[in-house]
């Protein structure tokens, strides 16, 4: 048996369904303490967004960059 928790609502499933209820938004969490067991995957798209901004800073510096270059100095 599993438990997991979606707001308030708890619940006690077969491990066979955790995959089922998850997509419903439900998140499996310790049954002592009622804390996630992993990061939602909100977490992991949170990462995704930063790396990809990281590497869009990256690319707007190196295009900046390249434009004072062509630029002519008085």
């Amino acid at each position: 048996m599993k438990t997991v928790m979606r707001a308030n609502k708890q619940l006690r499933i077969p491990d066979d369904q955790l995959e089922s209820v998850e997509k419903l938004g439900y998140v499996e969490v310790d049954e002592k303490t009622g804390k996630p067991l992993h990061a939602p995957a909100r977490d992991a798209d949170a990462a995704a967004l930063k790396k990809e901004n990281a590497a869009l800073k990256k690319e707007n510096k190196d295009l900046r960059a390249q434009v004072e270059a062509l630029t002519p100095k008085d």
